[in-house]
C-alpha cells in the first residue's frame, strides 16, 4: 500500500490593509463603529451653537465698526474702548468658528464640562466690572433729559475684556448636545450674560456714533 501524497502547503494569510486613519466598514466583524461615528446617546459639542455665536460676533463687529466710524475726533478714550471691544469680538468669532468646524463631525464627550462652571464665574466677574464702571448708571442716564454716556456703557466690558471673552468661549464650548440639564443651563448662562452686555455696548457705540448720546 502506497503512502498518500502530502497535502499542498496552505497559502499564507494575507493581512487586510486599510488606508491610514480609517477603520473597516461597519459589519466587518471587528465590533467597532465606522470611523468618525458617535455612539448613540453620546454627548457632543453643538456645532450649530458655536457657529451661531461666531456669526453673532461678526455681526456685532460690523455694527461696532459702523458706530466707531461716527465717533467725534476729540473722543480718544471712547475710540479706545470701541476698538478693544472690536478685538474681543474678533477673538470670539475666530475661536467659536474654529470650534464649530471641528465639532461638525462630532466625537463623544462627557455629558458635562467643568468649563460650564468656569464660564459662569467669568461672566460674574465681567458683570461686576460692568456695574462698577457705571453700566447701570449709563442705562439710567438714557432717561430724558439726560443723554447717556458711551464710556459708562462700555468701560466695564473693555476693562474686563478677558473675562467676558473667555466666558462666552467657554460657555459655548461647554454646551453639550445630549448633555446634562445642569451643565447646559450653566453653559447658557455663562455665555448669555456677557453676550447681553456686549449687545448693549455695541448698541451704545452705534447711537453714540449717530450723536444721540455723549
Amino acid at each position: 500500500m502506497t503512502d498518500a501524497p502530502p497535502p499542498p502547503p496552505a497559502e499564507p494569510i494575507q493581512p487586510i490593509l486599510t488606508p491610514a486613519g480609517t477603520r473597516p466598514a461597519s459589519g466587518s466583524g471587528d465590533g467597532l463603529p465606522p470611523y468618525g461615528s458617535v455612539p448613540q446617546g453620546a454627548a457632543t459639542r453643538s456645532p450649530g451653537l458655536l457657529l451661531g455665536v461666531a456669526i453673532a460676533a461678526v455681526v456685532g463687529l460690523i455694527a461696532n465698526g459702523i458706530g466707531l466710524a461716527g465717533f467725534p475726533g476729540n473722543a480718544p478714550v471712547e475710540m479706545l474702548y470701541a476698538l478693544g471691544i472690536g478685538v474681543d469680538l474678533i477673538a470670539i468669532a475666530v475661536t467659536c468658528g474654529i470650534g464649530a468646524y471641528l465639532a461638525r463631525r462630532g466625537y463623544p464627550l462627557r455629558s458635562k464640562s467643568a468649563f460650564a462652571i468656569v464660564s459662569v464665574v467669568l461672566a460674574g466677574v465681567a458683570l461686576l466690572a460692568w456695574i462698577w464702571f457705571g453700566g447701570i448708571g449709563s442705562i439710567l442716564e438714557l432717561i430724558p433729559p439726560d443723554r447717556g454716556r458711551y464710556m459708562y456703557a462700555s468701560g466695564g466690558l473693555f476693562i474686563a475684556g478677558a473675562p467676558w471673552v473667555l466666558a462666552v468661549i467657554f460657555g459655548a464650548h461647554a454646551y453639550r448636545r445630549r448633555g446634562t440639564t445642569s451643565n447646559n443651563v450653566l453653559a447658557l448662562v455663562g455665555f448669555a450674560v456677557p453676550a447681553l452686555l456686549a449687545v448693549y455696548a455695541i448698541v451704545s457705540s452705534v447711537i453714540y456714533g449717530m450723536g444721540l448720546t455723549d
